[in-house]
């Protein structure tokens, strides 16, 4: 065995790639757009799981964890542009979707421009069994998971900022993100097990966990590098022209009670493995 630690050796400018993207949209459709908001509910009641399908738009977005106490399953504060649709149907198995209806206004070129502005605002009832599917917009995106009970999570990254904290719970998770345009966070609460599945977009993707975390990372790099902890021993695989691909695992990975499975299918950007003090 032997031990591999990569460095990065290029990056992008997303931010400035963003900025570019601003410029060109309002220089062709320079038009104002019509900023509104809403606030949208949906109430527990006998719910005991949940199908939860949201489309991002365009913007700063958040999920969270409502009260413990709340009298609602669902509870979104929008500003927005255009329509949205909002759908809630079933008793104890709840379906809750949530998405930009339609195309964007014609002044789609001045969303840039008041992106602050637009805001969606999600937080779920903390004492339900979910099941997520959720689609990246265009701006910022914070998932905090970390109070919420979730089995299944389906993310497709959008084009900007990704940051996903996964659920601290007894049960195993299973995870899996299809990478977009831009930088990709992924946490790992300590005492964790499950599976994360990652499609690299175009951009880094960081995934930190505790450092007693018992993990697995089987990684098959696209262009770009992968970068992990000087402690984890490499089980397999070895450099290419381009790229990397093996598989490493943590100190006494084989030998734990709560595992860690990391699939990394890279496209154009790196991958780096970090560890944190706890969580």
């Amino acid at each position: 065995m032997s031990r591999q630690k990569g460095k990065v050796e290029w990056s992008f400018d997303f931010e400035s790639m963003g900025d570019r993207f601003s410029q060109f949209f309002s220089d062709v459709m320079g038009e104002e757009v019509e900023v509104k908001s809403a606030e949208l509910s949906a109430p527990l009641a006998d719910a005991s799981s949940a199908q939860i399908n949201i489309d991002f738009s365009v913007g700063i977005a958040s999920l969270t964890a409502l009260p413990i106490d709340s009298e609602n399953l669902f509870e979104a504060r929008i500003n927005y542009i255009g329509e949205y649709e909002f759908e809630v149907s079933g008793g104890a198995e709840r379906v809750i979707s949530l998405r930009q209806k339609g195309p964007f206004p014609r002044g789609v070129g001045q969303l840039m421009g008041v992106k602050k502005d637009l805001l969606w605002d999600i937080a779920l009832a903390p004492n339900i069994l979910y099941r997520l599917r959720m689609k990246g917009g265009i701006g910022e995106t914070d998932i905090d998971l970390s109070n919420l009970l979730v089995d299944a999570i389906k993310l497709d990254s959008g084009v900007g900022k990704i940051a996903l904290i996964l659920p601290a719970q007894d049960g195993d998770f299973a995870a899996s993100i299809d990478g977009g345009v831009g930088k990709t966070d992924v946490v790992i609460p300590a005492g964790s097990g499950g599976a994360l599945d990652i499609n690299g977009g175009a951009g880094e993707v960081t995934v930190s966990v505790a450092a007693d975390a018992a993990l697995r990372l089987m990684a098959d790099a696209g262009i770009g590098k992968v970068n992990l902890p000087d402690s984890f021993n490499r089980i397999k695989g070895g450099e290419r022209f381009v790229g990397i691909s093996g598989v490493w695992e943590s100190p006494g990975f084989a030998e734990a009670d709560k595992r860690i499975i990391v699939d990394f299918d890279g496209g154009v950007g790196s991958f780096n493995l970090k560890h944190f003090d706890g969580l």
